[in-house]
């Protein structure tokens, strides 16, 4: 069976609290995403830290994903992130 997945740019959100971080990313607005990180084409810890990296730096990355409805609403799970450079102004 082959799985293929979506690409798309987005520019994460990261919300620290005591709990954990939540990422999200609004896509063609006023739509918000809840992420999901998924397993298998990178590790699950280099893809948090990836997002986590761009949230704080506002920076935008290429993602492989799939899309679901879930429990609280819209959510993407992202198996692959790839930073986009920063564009010179």
């Amino acid at each position: 069976m082959q799985v293929s997945f979506n690409k798309r740019t987005i520019l994460p959100t990261a919300y620290k609290n005591d709990k954990g971080t939540y990422l999200s990313t609004t896509i063609f607005s006023p739509v918000r995403y809840n992420i999901k990180i998924g397993s298998g084409m990178m590790p699950p810890e280099q893809i948090k830290a990836v997002l986590e990296e761009c949230a704080d730096n506002a920076q935008e990355v290429e993602i492989e994903f799939t899309e679901a409805q879930g429990r609280f609403g819209a959510e993407l799970t992202i198996f692959s992130v790839k930073p986009v450079p920063k564009k010179q102004a």
